[in-house]
């Protein structure tokens, strides 16, 4: 089968968007020759494609001498792309493409005023005790719960989770203690787990997806029995949970290692 083409297109507008991405990639305004060695380009080319930027918008010259920075057009586009994505449909695409590499379940949950909240669940081939369901979710014993946890100012999270009833490790544990337990494991390993002990058999792992702002939109969970979904670091199953919530993250506009602790930001 021959190989389709690849389509022709417009060299210099490459060429550009390379220069918007090294200014993209820096938190400080850089000198011409910083910005052209990043983009693989002599000064001189840098120079001229510069130039046209500053002229439309898409950079800017900074007070700094020859420095230069993104520039407000650049800022207009990335706030329309941010009003155009569609975050849910992003994440429920996540949760097939879990669902059909691991073939275990798998769910998205957003955060409400009520506490976590189920959106879209694909059901896998090996269903653990407890039924998916929409709708609300515990904080202390779901894994898409604990991200929150993890990842939300306490404010949001103790008044809720000190409604609930404590179950297996987390009965004798205070409020703050459940919080600062689940921002040390999104810490250390950049997802949290569940295994419950109550005799379902229910395990899950569940990370965060974020937005531009670095702030949790949503979390992403894989869910099955003990017996069969292996929820410790380097399980293909985690490994394909990361990957899943990094794209989603990127898709909205955010970075993928962040500090999970509010307060750290």
């Amino acid at each position: 089968m021959s190989e389709i083409p690849a389509r022709r297109g417009i060299q210099s507008i490459e060429i550009a968007f390379r220069l918007l991405q090294v200014l993209q990639a820096s938190r400080r305004p850089l000198p011409l020759k910083e910005i052209a060695a990043g983009a693989g380009m002599s000064p001189s080319a840098a120079n001229n494609y510069l130039v046209s930027l500053v002229r439309t918008g898409l950079a800017a010259t900074d007070g700094k001498p020859g420095h230069y920075r993104l520039g407000s057009s650049a800022v207009a586009l990335g706030m329309s792309a941010i009003q155009q994505i569609d975050g849910f449909e992003i994440a429920r695409q996540e949760v097939t493409a879990l669902r059909d590499t691991t073939r275990h379940s798998a769910a998205v949950t957003a955060w409400t005023d009520d506490g976590p909240v189920s959106l879209f669940k694909q059901e896998g081939d090996w269903r653990s005790a407890l039924e998916l369901r929409t709708g609300l979710l515990s904080i202390t014993a779901t894994a898409a719960g604990k991200v929150f946890a993890a990842c939300l100012p306490e404010a949001a999270t103790l008044p809720l989770i000190g409604r609930e009833r404590g179950t297996g490790a987390t009965a004798t544990l205070s409020g703050p203690a459940i919080v600062e337990a689940a921002r040390r494991e999104m810490r250390e390993a950049g997802y949290v787990v569940v295994r419950r002990d109550d005799g379902t058999g229910y395990a899950s792992a569940a990370a965060p997806v974020r937005d531009w702002s670095g702030g949790i939109r949503f979390a992403l969970s894989i869910i099955g029995s003990q017996n069969s979904l292996s929820t410790e670091r380097g399980s293909a199953e985690v490994r394909e949970l990361l990957a899943c919530a990094a794209r989603a993250t990127a898709a909205l506009g955010g970075a993928a290692q962040m500090s999970a602790d509010p307060a750290s930001g």
